[in-house]
Parts: C-alpha cells; structure tokens; sequence
C-alpha cells in the first residue's frame, strides 16, 4: 500500500471510529431513559439470536459494520443470530454491548 492508500484507510476508519462512539452513545443516552419494564424475558437461544438481530436492523447497522464494530466476523455474526449456542458466549456478550442490548438476570 502506498502513503497516499494509506492516509485514505486511516481516516476512512477514523471516521468510522467517531461514528461507531456517536451510535453507542446514542444507545446508552436512550438505554437510561427507557422505562424500566422494557425488559423481555428470552426462553430459548434462537429467541436471543433473534432479538440481537432484530435490535441490529432497528439501529441500520449492517452486517460489516458490525464487524468492524465488535471484531467478530460477518459468518460468525450470522451464525449467532440464526443460533447463539454455536458461538462463544463472550462472543455473544460483546456483540450484545455493541448493540446496547443488556443481558441480565432475574430471580
């Protein structure tokens, strides 16, 4: 790659990098002020895949993005919202942060 191609990629990824923060902090302005009952109940892991993907087209966040995002490749991606028990659950933990979805517990 010569200086010039490079100069272009890193501020092609600098830029992604801000919009990347200015998305998360969107997500966590309207994570704090939603209603305390907007917790859903997942029953089974598919329910979770789903969920995740479905929170990941709300957002319009496509799949490279979410790779360049979390660093989990796009077929991982794709396998974890078809069927998060085929990927490792740090896995799942860190594309559920990126995209503002909490997982938690209840008693």
């Amino acid at each position: 790659m010569n200086e010039n191609t490079l100069a272009s990629v890193t501020w092609k990824l600098q830029a992604l990098s801000e919009e990347l923060n200015h998305v998360r902090q969107s997500l966590l302005n309207h994570d704090a002020a939603a209603p305390s009952g907007s917790a859903q109940a997942i029953e089974t892991p598919a329910e979770l895949g789903a969920l995740l993907n479905d929170r990941r087209k709300q957002l319009g966040i496509d799949l490279a993005m979410l790779e360049l995002q979390t660093g989990v490749s796009v077929s991982t991606l794709k396998r974890l919202f078809k069927d998060p028990e085929q990927v490792k659950f740090g896995t799942v933990l860190n594309v559920a942060r990126a995209l503002g979805v909490k997982l938690c517990t209840a008693v």
